[in-house]
């Protein structure tokens, strides 16, 4: 027994020097689910056992969490070059923002108590104006919306009655994922003020990032982290406003005679013959997910390879991954008829340009907006319309995947 055993710690004794050598030299080692590392950072320097890469960070938050019946605002802010510092302020009924851009662009948030759950089957109004996989670009985000008139220069909602929908993936990836969510959020309560509205859907990113799960979050993330003490999971928790703001979106509306998903709905949706209540019921519960940091879950309407925050099907052939072959238009057709819709718009996959596929049946709208090719979809008294970051309005063309 006694060699046994120390057969075994043999082993890890020369699994971890080989973890630690590869380390120095590669800057790599073992990162766990939520983004702690075991090895040694190539970015900071520094060896880590199970902790978060010392990122410096610039300016990060305001992350709004409560604490008792009050609520603090924790702000994390530095140079860039050294380790960055984290602020603790009280607040009230507002909040300062600052983003993490050149300009040091600043607006203030007024904070609300409660967030109801979306409404589902919204009429159509005479403007709509669809994006998707902005990814916490906030910059690219605001010249996007700011062309297209539904901003203006001071960040204020100027779309008056018309709406403005968001198909998921605002963030990961992004150095300013906070910042942009503020803004939505601001912009919610004056778009309802002024007769219109936003609707959230939420996609796969929203879910990584209310789960805990950092595979595409910006480095500096990293540092705020470490700094804070606190992991993803905490600062975007029940506890927290943006984390409950969040949850309180649907993966799922229809607008006029548009269904707006992230993914798609797929044969396994299809056949379950879900509806928009009982997959919003599903949202309800699903993003609430205690300490576990979940991947796909099997059979969920929302979270398996093929629920609808994930499901690609609706763009292109996913037989490589085992998940099936790009749906057909028996499918397609289906789909509308189960929703009593006309048409499915959807984020998800890259596009070369916002484009339409299956004879006008599937609109596609995630285009590379980092790569400075930002677009939305633009729906008009039922003429839809593709329109770019300079207010140009193009007529839809079939759809082009951005890599086949």
């Amino acid at each position: 027994m006694k060699k046994l055993l120390f057969a075994i710690a043999s082993i890890l004794l020369i699994a971890i020097i080989s973890v630690a050598l590869i380390s120095r030299v590669k800057g790599v080692g073992i990162r766990v689910a939520d983004g702690r590392y075991l090895g040694y950072s190539g970015a900071t320097s520094e060896w880590l056992f199970l902790g978060y890469p010392n990122i410096p960070v610039r300016r990060d938050g305001p992350y709004v969490l409560n604490e008792g019946a009050s609520r603090f605002a924790l702000y994390i802010h530095g140079d860039g070059n050294m380790p960055s510092k984290a602020l603790k302020k009280d607040v009230t009924n507002e909040i300062e923002v600052i983003v993490d851009n050149a300009k040091g662009t600043r607006f203030i948030v007024p904070l609300r108590n409660s967030y109801q759950r979306s409404a589902l089957n919204i009429p159509s109004p005479e403007r709509l104006f669809a994006i998707s996989d902005l990814e916490g670009e906030f910059d690219v985000m605001v010249n996007l919306l700011r062309a297209n008139h539904v901003i203006d220069d001071s960040l204020n909602w100027s779309y008056g009655a018309g709406h403005l929908v968001l198909i998921g993936d605002m963030v990961d990836r992004g150095n300013n994922v906070v910042p942009l969510l503020w803004l939505l959020y601001k912009l919610e309560a004056e778009a309802k003020r002024a007769g219109g509205n936003i609707h959230y859907v939420l996609g796969n990113h929203e879910r990584y990032l209310l789960d805990g799960r950092t595979k595409s979050v910006a480095p500096k993330y990293y540092g705020t982290y470490r700094v804070s003490g606190m992991s993803q999971q905490e600062l975007w928790s029940e506890n927290s406003e943006l984390g409950r703001w969040l949850r309180s979106k649907p993966v799922m509306i229809k607008i006029g005679s548009t269904l707006f998903v992230h993914g798609g709905v797929s044969p396994m949706v299809l056949n379950s013959h879900s509806t928009l209540q009982s997959i919003d019921e599903e949202a309800g519960k699903n993003f609430f997910t205690g300490d576990v940091i979940r991947r796909t879950v099997d059979g969920s309407v929302i979270h398996d390879a093929t629920g609808v925050i994930f499901y690609r099907n609706l763009a292109q052939d996913m037989s490589a991954h085992n998940i099936g072959e790009k749906a057909t238009d028996k499918h397609v057709t289906s789909v509308l008829k189960e929703f009593n819709v006309d048409r499915i718009a959807i984020g998800h996959t890259l596009a070369e340009h916002i484009g339409s596929d299956y004879e006008g049946k599937v609109i596609r709208v995630d285009v590379d907006h980092s790569a400075g090719i930002s677009e939305g979809l633009l729906i008009e008294n039922d003429s839809l319309w593709r329109v770019d970051s300079g207010g140009k309005k193009f007529p839809l063309e079939q759809v082009q995947n951005l890599m086949d």
